[in-house]
């Protein structure tokens, strides 16, 4: 895996509670990834990744981590479920960041569980989808942690 921000995606992920059935509890940690992952993130290098990056403050939605130097968005659904909804709100994200800013992001990592991930991300209509944003300027490439 050559994307270091994947790689500690894969990293934390690993943490994962298995097998509960319990909301509260796989809530809390898909909190404790996600938190974990992005100060794994910030430590590869504070001046390149800027983290929970403000699109707006009328919107009040963050980019999850924005490298600089690649002018790439990165954000992680840890659970798979409902991914196509915020793969979808995050792309309006990134499309409201560019609309707004000289220094545009020029690529979406989104990346999610795979297990229900792909379940609902590798369909006909969002590969359509993401062809499109590229013809209109913007990568958007999806990635998956598993269990390892």
């Amino acid at each position: 895996m050559d994307d270091l921000v994947i790689l500690k995606a894969q990293e934390a992920f690993a943490r994962r509670l298995r097998g509960s059935s319990d909301v509260s509890e796989n809530t809390r940690n898909s909190q404790a990834i996600a938190k974990a992952w992005r100060a794994a993130v910030d430590a590869l290098d504070p001046d390149r990744y800027r983290i929970e990056v403000l699109v707006a403050p009328e919107f009040d939605q963050r980019i999850d981590v924005l490298d600089q130097s690649s002018r790439t968005a990165y954000e992680f659904k840890v659970s798979g479920k409902g991914s196509h909804a915020e793969f979808y709100k995050d792309v309006v994200k990134v499309l409201l960041w560019n609309r707004r800013r000289k220094e545009r992001i020029a690529r979406l990592v989104f990346i999610t569980e795979e297990e229900w991930g792909r379940k609902h991300l590798d369909t006909p209509m969002l590969r359509e989808y993401v062809r499109y944003l590229a013809e209109n300027g913007l990568q958007a490439k999806i990635a998956y942690v598993r269990h390892l």
